[in-house]
């Protein structure tokens, strides 16, 4: 374990820049809905293997890690600082739970389609990638048939036009929605379910 490391990044999140907003009531808020959503519209049941993808400080991949009831975690992100630093938090706070940590950029993962029961993206992660229907896609591939699909987008121009037009391609539909604005946020929380017939 590499102790310098943790410890500058730890102190990166709550320097004088991102500190302000880490420690705020609205990310407090928002980290509470998006727990909130996944725990009144998901099940983790015994043996499920999760995956998220966009790992960024590692809080969802680590709460994502404290679900599991003998299944796995697959924690992807194409930043390897995000990697090193989840393994090091992983390996520091003596986690048990099986996670496997994955460098790499999602979109050249093809050898992981079908194999997750629950899939997360959830935060910047398809904001950032730039491929807003393609990592969906991919996303869903990951899963399952009759996985489901944790997408959560915090866009004030983000219609969720484009995520309906998706369903209606066959390859999920919507299982579960929420739209909330407080704050004068603009945040949606989907569950989307791969269809079993189709895909």
């Amino acid at each position: 374990m590499d102790r310098e490391f943790l410890l500058k990044t730890y102190g990166q999140c709550y320097d004088a820049e991102a500190g302000p907003w880490n420690l705020s009531l609205q990310n407090k808020y928002l980290e509470y809905v998006i727990t909130r959503f996944f725990e009144e519209n998901f099940t983790v049941r015994q043996g499920a293997d999760l995956c998220n993808i966009g790992i960024g400080a590692g809080y969802w991949d680590r709460y994502l890690s404290y679900r599991l009831t003998g299944g796995m975690l697959t924690s992807i992100d194409i930043q390897k600082v995000c990697c090193r630093q989840l393994e090091e938090c992983l390996v520091n706070e003596r986690n048990p739970n099986p996670v496997r940590v994955i460098h790499s950029d999602v979109m050249l993962l093809n050898d992981l389609k079908e194999q997750f029961d629950i899939v997360t993206m959830v935060g910047s992660a398809r904001m950032e990638s730039g491929l807003h229907e393609d990592i969906l896609a991919q996303a869903v591939s990951f899963l399952k048939p009759g996985g489901s699909l944790y997408y959560q987008s915090i866009d004030k121009n983000e219609t969720g036009d484009w995520v309906r037009a998706f369903c209606e391609t066959g390859h999920a539909a919507v299982s579960a929605y929420l739209l909330d604005t407080a704050y004068d946020f603009k945040a949606q929380y989907w569950k989307l379910t791969k269809n079993k017939e189709l895909l």
